[in-house]
């Protein structure tokens, strides 16, 4: 029975410190995609996934924002509480890309200048695209 309580209050301090909002998300190298951003400003910008697998994988919408902060990734809170994101799923198209044109200020607002990356899930992975806003 001790064995237990010990291994379940274990089980709980692992399950809250490890769901801490600032806890720096791990990018995957996958194999065969990459992310680019382009038009980049304030208020959002353009991603491009380019998928070269034979059987690509499906994006969604879904993304997040961190910022460097001390050379550390955290992550940029939203400006609103009860948020969602569309449950479709997207195909590459003939050229094995799909672009994603995001607008960020209705979840975080306009960003301050500093170093940021956008984060993008791919089957439970996450790839990531690091990009500046200047002064």
């Amino acid at each position: 029975m001790k064995k237990r309580v010990v291994v379940f209050a274990l089980i709980l301090f692992l399950l809250i410190t490890g769901c801490s909002n600032n806890k720096e998300t791990k990018l995957s190298n996958i194999k065969n995609v990459s992310i680019n951003i382009s038009n980049v400003s304030s208020s959002g910008a353009t991603i491009l996934i380019k998928d070269t697998n034979k059987n690509p994988y499906k994006y969604e919408e879904w993304y997040e924002i961190e910022a460097k902060i001390n050379n550390k990734w955290v992550k940029v809170n939203p400006i609103i509480k009860d948020y969602g994101f569309n449950l479709v799923k997207y195909n590459v198209n003939e050229n094995n890309e799909v672009k994603f044109i995001i607008d960020w200020e209705w979840l975080y607002g306009k960003l301050e200048p500093g170093n940021y990356r956008l984060l993008k899930r791919v089957n439970n992975k996450y790839i990531g695209v690091e990009f500046n806003i200047e002064k």
